[in-house]
């Protein structure tokens, strides 16, 4: 279970700018950071009430950054090769077609496609690490249910 996730989008401001280029390092000027606070499931050899105490005060903090030095920006219309087609009924996803003919190409490039480009590498980076802490959840309690079937089969007999 996550406890937190906090997505921040920035535009530096020119004072952020100068402040770090003095030092050589030019920070990117516009970029993306994610951070998720996820229950500390490996607490060590605890009992049950002990377990589940710290795993209420215990938590991982995992901060990722996005910016134009590690993800590309974002194609927004059709790839150069591809030839406007009309969707087949309930597909969503841009075509290049209207009822009456093609779209003209959206404007690529700039802000917005960067923008975009961050949430999409943002949103793979989210998906593979919350994946891993369902998958670590899914072990670390797996034992304590096939304890309690075992008690309740005991039980019935």
């Amino acid at each position: 279970m996550v406890n937190k996730c906090l997505v921040s989008i920035k535009k530096m401001t020119s004072n952020d700018t100068k402040a770090a280029s003095t030092d050589g390092n030019a920070p990117p000027l516009l970029f993306l950071r994610v951070q998720y606070e996820v229950p500390d499931l490996d607490g060590g050899d605890n009992s049950a009430a002990e377990d589940k105490q710290a795993q209420t005060q215990a938590t991982i903090t995992n901060k990722q950054s996005f910016d134009a030095s590690n993800c590309p920006a974002a194609t927004i219309g059709l790839p150069p090769s591809v030839e406007p087609v009309k969707p087949d009924p309930g597909d969503y996803s841009f075509s290049g077609m209207h009822d009456h003919g093609p779209l003209p190409p959206p404007r690529e490039g700039g802000k917005f496609a960067q923008i975009v480009g961050f949430v999409n590498a943002a949103k793979k980076a989210s998906d593979k690490y919350l994946t891993e802490v369902i998958e670590k959840e899914k072990a670390h309690s797996q034992p304590a249910t096939s304890e309690s079937n075992q008690q309740h089969k005991r039980k019935r007999k």
